[in-house]
């Protein structure tokens, strides 16, 4: 006679089905409370992200993705290079799906509390802010300057916005632009075009063209330029203005 070992798995799913047989009503209840549970937790969460925090959740950093963590400076460059916002979760006026609220759900089941202080990385037209491509990036504060990436839904950024904003990046990077401009507008004159009537030095003539045109194209940017983009992008990457 060889005597089994008993298989504590099978005896539970056994058990249940059991179970499930004599009362059917009472397991359908309890799954039912599982999905209210779900929804609660869910509508906490949007609550959170609407109403947001500013005092610092406790998390548990054993819980988070080491690659996932960034520094306020490293947020900061991306929002210089892209011209982007990086503001409270509750100045966000887009849709936030249901895989970031997934993800956040995750986080404080992991977390064994509640996670509030949540900001958001998106282009400025995404914010609600005063007076008033889009892909945008979910972030939970977690104090000393650093920050858990959580979600980033949408398409990924054009690389047009890229070259768009760059001379917008500082005033060095403006006037490197307008200088090129100049230089290239320059250049591009033919030689026939350039000679004086009382013949005058091609040289010359094209060093008096350039300052021309430097001061000329410096007074359309000023106009033009800073009358659409307000002001540079290092200055704006966390404000709630929308100059």
């Amino acid at each position: 006679m060889s005597w089994k070992g008993v298989n504590l798995e099978e005896v539970l799913v056994k058990n249940r089905a059991r179970q499930q047989r004599r009362k059917p009503d009472e397991v359908l209840n309890a799954f039912r409370d599982l999905l209210r549970e779900d929804d609660a937790r869910e509508e906490a969460i949007r609550k959170a992200l609407k109403d947001g925090s500013d005092q610092l959740d406790n998390v548990n950093v054993s819980i988070l993705e080491a690659d996932r963590i960034f520094t306020g400076e490293q947020i900061k460059n991306l929002c210089r290079v892209y011209r982007l916002r990086f503001l409270a979760a509750q100045r966000f006026k887009g849709e936030i799906p249901y895989e970031a609220i997934s993800r956040v759900k995750q986080l404080q089941r992991k977390n064994s509390g509640d996670l509030t202080n949540f900001k958001i990385l998106a282009p400025a037209a995404m914010f609600n802010l005063v007076e008033k491509d889009k892909d945008p990036l979910l972030f939970l504060s977690l104090g000393n300057d650093r920050y858990y990436l959580v979600h980033k839904w949408g398409k990924d950024m054009s690389i047009l916005r890229k070259l768009l904003v760059f001379p917008f990046r500082s005033l060095k990077t403006l006037l490197g632009c307008v200088l090129a401009l100049t230089f290239v507008v320059v250049m591009s004159i033919p030689d026939s075009v350039m000679i004086s009537p009382q013949g005058g030095s091609l040289v010359s003539l094209r060093i008096i063209f350039f300052f021309y045109l430097f001061i000329a194209f410096s007074g359309l940017t000023t106009l033009y330029g800073f009358s659409r983009m307000k002001n540079f992008n290092g200055a704006l990457w966390d404000s709630h203005y929308t100059n």
